[in-house]
């Protein structure tokens, strides 16, 4: 069993984590720590887990021993809060505050933990993961088969449409963020990752905020020129995303239902072949593929477990 621990238990993806790691097959939850509350409950703060957990929140006397952490606090809270934990140098460390997202793109003490892109990596001694912003993981989902195959080579704009859940506490986004420093920040995340995936990418690239309907659900549309038709673009998608579990290609316009509660990102393709435009839409739950349901994935690739362990989610079926 891998034995976990928590810090930052106070916030919606925290909650999300909880639920999915306390039905792990293969996870003990140890501990769960938090400055936001004092020694309560675990199921008096996380809804939905009566009777599943009997755990407290900051619980007295030494923490037991885990073997990795997932870190769910604000990313100003990140350093302080590690420190105090006083962890063995080889438990493994998950980070949900987007802190390191670009440094793990750029040295080697962390790891970006987008399993479509990178898992060979994270299967292989990864000591240390950083969870993707919910925005950039959409947007990236949606243009790796083509970064993949050299194919970036027009400019990109993309419509990102957000849940009302990315903006919890009065126009501040889930990760502390106001909306245009958040915008702002996933787009220099895009950009870091596509020239990581396509060496040479050089288009400019912009984003553009709107509210979706369904308060759990990130949109991404992006138009690009594109050079082969429809059905060979179709082929590229199918053949990079044929061994991984949770990215599906779909004939149909994507509905909130189809992603919501799951770890999936569906993605739907359409080309005008007069003009030449490819647009890809792609979609995912904010909260579980684009936060929790990813730290999960990912812990199970640095363990060695299967990869949809824990992850087999019920979605909204309405």
């Amino acid at each position: 069993m891998v034995r976990v621990g928590i810090t930052g238990c106070d916030n919606l993806r925290a909650a999300e984590l909880v639920r999915i790691l306390i039905n792990h097959p293969d996870v003990d939850l140890m501990w769960v720590k938090s400055t936001a509350y004092g020694t309560m409950r675990l199921d008096q703060v996380v809804p939905g887990i009566v009777g599943e957990c009997g755990l407290t929140i900051n619980p007295e006397g030494e923490l037991g021993e885990v073997d990795v952490l997932f870190m769910c606090g604000a990313r100003e809270q990140y350093t302080d809060t590690f420190n105090a934990l006083r962890l063995n140098d080889n438990v493994r460390i998950i980070d949900l505050s987007d802190c390191h997202n670009l440094e793990g793109l750029e040295n080697e003490s962390w790891q970006y933990g987008l399993s479509e892109m990178q898992r060979r990596v994270l299967v292989h001694g990864t000591g240390r993961a950083t969870i993707p912003g919910a925005a950039a993981m959409a947007s990236v989902l949606s243009l790796l088969p083509l970064a993949h195959n050299l194919m970036l080579n027009s400019p990109l704009a993309l419509q990102v449409a957000v849940g009302a859940l990315a903006f919890p506490d009065k126009g501040k986004t889930i990760d502390g963020l106001d909306e245009t420093e958040w915008a702002a920040q996933q787009q220099r995340e895009i950009e870091a990752v596509l020239k990581q995936c396509q060496p040479g990418f050089a288009q400019p690239v912009s984003l553009t905020l709107s509210p979706h309907d369904g308060r759990r659900t990130i949109t991404v549309t992006v138009q690009l020129k594109c050079d082969i038709g429809e059905q060979q673009v179709r082929q590229l998608y199918d053949q990079y995303y044929d061994d991984h579990n949770f990215v599906f290609i779909v004939d149909r316009p994507i509905v909130t239902a189809d992603i919501e509660n799951t770890n999936k990102c569906l993605i739907h393709l359409s080309k005008n072949e007069l003009t030449g435009m490819l647009t890809v839409q792609s979609a995912i739950d904010l909260l579980i593929k684009g936060s929790s349901g990813n730290a999960v994935h990912v812990m199970n690739l640095m363990f060695g477990l299967h990869e949809r362990a824990g992850l087999a989610l019920k979605g909204t079926g309405c």
